[in-house]
């Protein structure tokens, strides 16, 4: 095999893992929005008693960004924003801030 094959080879190669590794990131980062949407949905209903529609969850790619979320209550229809600490595994998710506002 000549070098110019083997170069033509090695890049090939070298971009193929690149593409592997961004799309095992991204997988990763899709879970993770998946888990703490989850793990929001299930705060919010040990706190209303059921999940407020419609929810917004925005979570970042980001782990130090905080998840924003806002909803209107089940019961009072008053709008809440709250914001989330969501560094790691779910044992680390904690509430920041809740704030309220009236219509």
């Amino acid at each position: 095999m000549d070098r110019s094959m083997q170069l033509l080879v090695g890049v090939a190669a070298g971009s193929v893992t690149s593409l592997l590794a961004y799309a095992i990131y991204r997988w990763r980062q899709r879970r993770r929005a998946h888990l703490v949407g989850k793990w929001v949905r299930e705060y919010l209903c040990g706190q209303y008693g059921e999940v407020p529609v419609p929810l917004h969850v925005n979570c970042s790619d980001d782990r130090l960004w905080p998840v924003m979320v806002d909803f209107s209550s089940p019961r009072t229809g008053v709008r809440h924003r709250l914001q989330f600490a969501c560094p790691g595994a779910g044992a680390s998710f904690a509430l920041l801030s809740d704030r309220e506002e009236s219509h």
